[in-house]
């Protein structure tokens, strides 16, 4: 079932017990310091209202998709399956999915009001202070950031970290190697600004399209509706004329200057890898206009350590799976991404000598719109990918240094934080990337040691007969 907008959303998490309303936490560092501490524990969806500071009705939700549960309610996957499960049903599901481009609407619920000339403000809206050392308020975590490629009509939708730059100005910070950044180049070639309108609230469907790094010249409207099982409604943002959700909550329309005409500082910002990443002068977004809904909730995603999870399921893992299917490597049994993909693991049922390395090879090679893939780990069937503690195991029992772990250089980013100043101001964005093997050494397997594990035969039987007993779910 697709959600029409978020706060059908908001109340669907409620309804499966995965949804906290917090009333008067203060903008400054406590929202955020809320959001760290809840999703360590896996916690529910927060919803923050009557923050401090500003009317009760404008809200901030936190932690929206970030377990498993409600990623899996967002995208109409069981709920209650075990996390290997969602993916391997998602990944069935996606073999089907089938563009399905936006449809136009007159009106929607965003246009319930609209401020321009002296009434734009981005003050009104409680933009959280995330981190301790943030360089300021980011008000795009969760957003989704619409450009138009002027020379073919290609609608581009991105994420990129924007800050509140003064009543009507946010900074963007774009990778250069972003499609939102190529489109941006082409208008400040012509030495034109370049039209954007910055979406700060949608349904988690169309949302998570956003990120998705689709091929250039294809809309992630298109993705996100296939997502959805149906077409996202859009109306034109009155200014720029680009296509929004109809039923986002705020809307940010203007346009990005040339930045030798206009730019502003930028940063730091605590990103996803888990540290605080890049400062310098940045492009800035000219806010022409705002559109918001009656009480206008911001989708706030800050990035936390990726010991945590801001996605609840993996994604990336089916488009690795499928890959290491095409490129011969047989017998998967599971693929798992661990610290927002920078671990990736995969289990197989090992065939022939060599098979567990064909597999990391394969992923290695494997073209992304992401940078920082670290380490690479094959481990065997009897071997959950989706724990990390079995995981752990099976490299330490498993690995022999000298002979089953291969690494080889290839490119990073610029969030990279183990990426050398010198290397750094060089523009040498590479790193090397760790190839380990934690399966049972093939030619030898059958001789190696029973693991001290109950069979998952007499596992079941004990568990189904004293569960109630033991009161274990």
């Amino acid at each position: 079932m697709a959600f029409t907008d978020l706060r059908l959303f908001i109340d669907a998490a409620g309804g499966i017990g995965e949804r906290k309303d917090i009333d008067g936490a203060h903008w400054n560092l406590e929202i955020g310091c809320i959001t760290e501490l809840m999703a360590e524990q896996d916690g529910p969806l927060l919803l923050f209202d009557s923050i401090a500071g500003y009317p009760k009705g404008f809200r901030i939700a936190t932690n929206v998709i970030a377990t498993a549960r409600r990623f899996a309610l967002a995208l109409g996957l069981p709920v209650d399956a075990s996390k290997l499960e969602i993916l391997k049903t998602w990944r069935s599901n996606l073999r089907a999915l089938k563009p399905c481009s936006p449809i136009e609407v007159l009106s929607g619920p965003l246009t319930e009001n609209v401020l321009e000339g002296s009434q734009v403000d981005l003050g009104i809206f409680p933009t959280p202070k995330w981190h301790e050392h943030d360089g300021g308020r980011y008000i795009g975590t969760g957003d989704m950031v619409v450009t138009k490629d002027p020379d073919s009509g290609w609608i581009n939708v991105g994420t990129y970290r924007a800050c509140v730059a003064g009543k009507d100005r946010v900074t963007l910070w774009i990778i250069e190697h972003k499609h939102g950044k190529q489109i941006a180049h082409k208008y400040w070639q012509a030495k034109r600004a370049c039209p954007v309108a910055i979406v700060l609230g949608c349904e988690p469907a169309t949302w998570i399209a956003a990120p998705s790094a689709a091929k250039a010249g294809v809309s992630e409207y298109d993705y996100a509706g296939a997502l959805r099982g149906e077409p996202v409604e859009v109306v034109r943002a009155p200014y720029t004329g680009l296509p929004v959700p109809a039923t986002s909550e705020i809307v940010l329309e203007g346009e990005i200057p040339p930045p030798q005409d206009e730019s502003e500082m930028e940063g730091p910002f605590g990103e996803w890898p888990g540290y605080y990443t890049h400062s310098g002068r940045e492009c800035v977004v000219r806010v022409k206009r705002i559109l918001h809904r009656d009480n206008p909730i911001i989708l706030g995603n800050p990035p936390l350590l990726p010991i945590t999870e801001r996605y609840g399921i993996p994604l990336f893992a089916a488009r690795i799976w499928d890959h290491l299917e095409q490129s011969g490597v047989a017998d998967v049994q599971g693929v798992w991404c661990h610290c927002h993909t920078l671990m990736v693991v995969v289990s197989l049922k090992q065939r022939h000598a060599g098979h567990a390395m064909h597999a990391l090879t394969a992923i290695a090679g494997m073209q992304t719109g992401a940078s920082m893939y670290r380490y690479y780990i094959a481990v065997d069937e009897d071997i959950d990918p989706v724990d990390l503690k079995q995981v752990i195991w099976a490299m330490c029992t498993r690995v022999d240094p000298a002979e089953s772990i291969q690494t080889l250089k290839s490119w990073t980013s610029d969030l990279d934080p183990r990426l050398s100043p010198e290397k750094r101001e060089k523009g040498d964005f590479t790193m090397s990337r760790m190839l380990i093997d934690a399966c049972k050494p093939f030619v030898w397997r059958d001789s190696f040691p029973l693991a001290n594990k109950f069979s998952a035969e007499k596992r079941e039987e004990i568990w189904e007969r004293w569960m109630a007993k033991l009161q274990l779910k």
